[in-house]
């Protein structure tokens, strides 16, 4: 990463831009768990069985950092 120093609007753009990329990104895992909680306690699973899967489950996606 360059040490180039930007003016603070900038920086602050970027910032703002970083955090709502965040958000989104939780926004759809929080998606996809629920989804996949809902395939879980369709199969049968109690909740608490469907919470533990999913605790012990890795992620399938890795984020694009």
């Amino acid at each position: 990463m360059s040490h180039t120093h930007l003016p603070k609007p900038v920086q602050r753009a970027l910032n703002q831009i970083a955090h709502s990329r965040a958000l989104l990104r939780q926004m759809e895992e929080r998606e996809r768990l629920s989804k996949e909680i809902d395939r879980l306690l369709a199969s049968g699973l109690s909740a608490a069985e469907a919470l533990e899967q999913i605790r012990s489950a890795p992620p399938y996606k890795a984020p694009d950092y």
